[in-house]
């Protein structure tokens, strides 16, 4: 089970104090979608996974952490979602999250940040949306997979990314080819290279692969 608890917090930019929730301990009881979301009962904890102060609109994985470029909270950009129309507050928080973390070149938290925004509109069944917060993902992974040594997950992730973004001939061309060390990546590649050739791009999980035999 998923614990949950408020405390409270001082906002390093404004200063007041808010309380904001807090996991305690939490769990997964089936399998991760392909993009490796994580099971229930940990993915319906998404909305602890950020701070947003609710006095300023700083929004962090801590508002106690200093915010190196406060000046963006008060842009036109931050405070509309650069004018994406988010049916979720959540897919605002996480999409806030990541122009903080663009603004100060921190890739890594700027694609999980994306991913995240993604996942709540998948929940909110804003598909246009999701398909376009997931091309910007993928503008930043390939930075990321040169700069990671443990890019396996992220090749699957990608794999993911454009199969979800209709892109199916890219998936099979880039990923035909491609070896990875544990058997159970190169099955995930494998069933993402059928997906695309049925032109699929709906949600699917691990237990999908379980199932296949290659």
């Amino acid at each position: 089970m998923t614990t949950i608890r408020n405390i409270e917090k001082k906002c390093s930019v404004c200063t007041k104090t808010s309380e904001q929730p807090l996991i305690g301990s939490t769990s997964t009881l089936y399998y991760p979608d392909l993009d490796l979301r994580p099971s229930e009962m940990y993915r319906n904890s998404m909305f602890a996974w950020l701070d947003e102060c609710p006095h300023c609109g700083y929004v962090a994985k801590n508002i106690e952490n200093e915010l190196k470029t406060p000046e963006i909270l008060k842009s036109k950009n931050y405070q509309t979602c650069e004018d994406n129309d988010f049916k979720s507050k959540l897919a605002k928080r996480f999409y806030k999250h990541y122009l903080i973390s663009k603004a100060e070149k921190n890739h890594e938290l700027e694609f999980n940040s994306l991913l995240h925004c993604a996942w709540s509109c998948d929940d909110n069944n804003d598909k246009e949306l999701s398909q376009k917060i997931r091309k910007m993902a993928l503008k930043i992974i390939d930075k990321l997979i040169k700069e990671n040594k443990d890019k396996n997950e992220l090749l699957l992730i990608k794999a993911d990314l454009l199969r979800r973004t209709l892109q199916f001939d890219k998936v099979i061309n880039e990923f035909k080819d491609i070896k990875l060390e544990k058997s159970i990546e190169n099955k995930i590649i494998a069933f993402q290279i059928e997906l695309s050739e049925k032109k699929d791009s709906e949600c699917h999980t691990l237990k999908e692969i379980e199932e296949i035999k290659y």
